[in-house]
C-alpha cells in the first residue's frame, strides 16, 4: 500500500466517524501549533506553484512522524494537518488580495 492509499483509507475513517457511521474513537488529542515556520514555507511554496499540486497533503505531512502513529492518530494528525492547510490558505490569500487593493 503506497502512502495515498493510506491517506485515503484515514482520511475515509475520519469521515465516518464524523457522520456517526462508525463509533470506536480512542481519542488522544495533541495540539499542534500554529506558528510552525517551516509549515508555513510548504504552504506559502505550494501556492506559488504554476502547475495544479494534486496532493498537497503528501506534501505537507511528515513521514517520519506518521511511520510512529497509530491509525487514531494518523487520522488526527491528517485532519489537524488539513485544517492548518485551509487556514493558512486562506490567510495568505486574504494578505495577498488587500495587498493588491491598497497599491
Amino acid at each position: 500500500m503506497n502512502k495515498n492509499d493510506a491517506l485515503k483509507i484515514i482520511a475515509q475513517k475520519a469521515k465516518r466517524r464524523l457522520v456517526g457511521k462508525e463509533t470506536h474513537v480512542n481519542a488522544k488529542i495533541k495540539v499542534i501549533s500554529n506558528e510552525d515556520v517551516e509549515f508555513k514555507s510548504k504552504v506559502e511554496f505550494l501556492l506559488s506553484q504554476e502547475e495544479v499540486v494534486t496532493n498537497p497533503v503528501h506534501y505537507l505531512m511528515d513521514d517520519k512522524i506518521l511511520k510512529t502513529m497509530d491509525e487514531a492518530s494518523k487520522e488526527r494528525y491528517l485532519l489537524s494537518t488539513l485544517d492548518k492547510y485551509n487556514a493558512l490558505r486562506s490567510e495568505l490569500e486574504n494578505l495577498s488580495s488587500s495587498s493588491r487593493w491598497c497599491m
